[in-house]
């Protein structure tokens, strides 16, 4: 359990922001499994297992609660979110 108060918003942001940065650190491995998954629906499940699960050991480490715990840290160090950090749509 994080013990940093940060407002929902906040808290949506940071997390999106540490995906963005994963998805980046693992590019080939989600290049790959979007290529194995592309026109298919519940045979992904099967047929892209191996693809998936390379893509969710690269990603694990930079989505870790140790990695979101620093950037809230880097959040309250610098003052807020950086000014290029787009708040998550939904």
């Amino acid at each position: 359990m994080s013990r940093f108060a940060l407002s929902r918003k906040e808290e949506d942001t940071i997390l999106s922001l540490c995906r963005t940065e994963a998805l980046k650190a693992c590019q080939a491995e989600v290049a790959n499994f979007s290529a194995c998954s592309e026109g298919r629906t519940i045979s992904v499940t099967w047929a892209c297992r191996q693809q998936f699960s390379a893509m969710q050991k690269c990603m694990s480490p930079h989505m870790s609660e140790e990695k979101l715990d620093e950037a809230k840290r880097r959040f309250f160090r610098e003052g807020g979110l950086p000014k290029d950090a787009v708040p998550p749509t939904k």
